[in-house]
């Protein structure tokens, strides 16, 4: 059985990106990962065109993204909090998940792992991104079998501006020390506790998938 993972991040290979593939081929299934950035998933309308036949009517990049969704045994979905909530990308893909809720709950019972990356160190989003995901698939009827928070890398190391804007959060993050230099970067791959929890979660889900749940 099929297992999709979706990352909202729009940076390229990223560090949600990173884990939630390496979560998705530590299952040793077949997978598929999907970028929403790089797909027109725009938020539910509400039109209710779903309602009879669990197909989203809206004509972007969604229905198709929800038939694999509809197919699979589980999912990793992973995205970061911008301003202390879901980012867009990833919150749209979740509002049209309703499209496969609606009468007959397709996804009830459908195994689930959550990747968010955050500021962390203090920095208020990540906690709140992570539930807020949680969340929205446990709505489904998905059974959330692991809830992953990478510690990330500001953007406001990467700006250019980062030393001098007034709005940095380099002093929240770093106190007094705000010079831009390598080790304040994060890469998920040196989270070993985390990089390792993702790679259980993956071996977890083959074995469920493999009992049948």
């Amino acid at each position: 059985m099929k297992v999709i993972g979706i990352s909202g991040s729009p940076v390229k290979n990223s560090n949600t990106d990173r884990l939630v593939q390496a979560i998705l081929k530590s299952t040793g299934l077949e997978t598929e990962f999907i970028k929403l950035s790089q797909k027109r998933v725009q938020p539910c309308i509400a039109c209710m065109a779903c309602v009879k036949d669990n197909v989203c009517k809206v004509k972007d990049d969604f229905p198709e993204i929800g038939e694999k969704v509809r197919q699979a045994g589980a999912i990793v979905v992973g995205g970061y909090p911008p301003y202390g909530t879901i980012d867009g990308f990833t919150k749209a893909f979740l509002e049209r998940l309703f499209s496969l809720r609606h009468r007959d709950g397709l996804n009830r019972g459908k195994l689930a792992v959550t990747v968010v990356t955050g500021i962390g160190r203090g920095v208020p989003g990540l906690d709140q991104g992570s539930e807020q995901l949680g969340l929205a698939l446990s709505m489904e009827g998905m059974e959330v079998l692991g809830q992953l928070k990478v510690t990330g890398t500001t953007e406001c190391l990467i700006c250019g501006y980062g030393e001098s804007c007034p709005m940095s959060s380099l002093p929240w993050v770093f106190g007094e020390d705000i010079e831009v230099t390598p080790d304040k970067f994060c890469k998920v791959e040196e989270q070993v506790e985390i990089w390792q929890q993702g790679q259980n979660l993956g071996k977890e889900i083959a074995e469920r998938l493999a009992t049948g749940g």
